[in-house]
């Protein structure tokens, strides 16, 4: 799903690696791997998105491949995936069995992250829906009403019925609903006599985030 110059995913033996342009004018590898590992929350959102159950993936260390081939290695203790800093240039799926062209038209995991590249709400909407819990669901709630100019805007779109919102955000706010996954401690934030669940709040806030996806160019 990852072909372009800009972002791309290949397999080598196994082992998998996140390319990208944007690691050609970083000069050390703990740069590469704080843009890298950013990249990825924005990418393991819009992964969600593609697919409901998506794994979480992370970095575990830099590849910096040189113009003669050689490899020089920096490993760190955490995560799953490995970037190197080199791009090539041609746009390919390489796997350990051959290469595959790309096709021309940029799967919707590419169209997103290049939305996220020239719009910073969409980025910061991917990178806070990664995780699925109730204090970033309403991040990306909160970054795409501000966007939009508020909830009215949200409702009046036909994003969302204002019931349907109402239950999620004083569901969401509420201490005496959710406890400590609650996003505010006060009790003075009570939640309606219907509640939403998570799995609801999941597919309410996919909705909206969808529908606003399709607003940005």
């Amino acid at each position: 799903m990852l072909r372009s110059p800009e972002l791309n995913v290949t397999e080598d033996n196994g082992f998998y690696y996140l390319q990208s342009s944007e690691f050609d004018s970083l000069t050390s590898a703990d740069e590469v791997r704080e843009r890298g590992i950013a990249l990825i929350k924005i990418l393991n959102g819009a992964a969600k998105l593609c697919r409901d159950n998506f794994r979480d993936v992370a970095e575990d260390g830099i590849t910096r491949v040189e113009d003669d081939g050689s490899r020089h290695h920096y490993v760190y203790l955490e995560g799953a995936i490995t970037m190197r800093a080199k791009v090539s240039a041609q746009v390919t799926v390489i796997t350990s069995n051959g290469s595959q062209p790309a096709v021309d038209q940029p799967s919707p995991l590419e169209s997103w992250f290049r939305l996220a590249q020239k719009h910073k709400p969409v980025a910061d909407a991917l990178h806070f829906y990664r995780e699925d819990s109730w204090i970033n669901l309403y991040k990306v709630y909160e970054v795409i009403k501000d966007d939009v100019g508020g909830k009215h805007i949200v409702v009046n779109k036909g994003w969302v019925s204002e019931p349907d919102l109402s239950r999620f955000t004083q569901t969401a706010q509420s201490r005496a609903a959710l406890g400590d996954y609650a996003r505010h401690a006060s009790e003075k934030y009570k939640p309606r006599a219907q509640q939403i669940s998570l799995s609801e709040a999941k597919s309410l806030v996919k909705s909206i985030l969808m529908k606003w996806l399709t607003t940005k160019s």
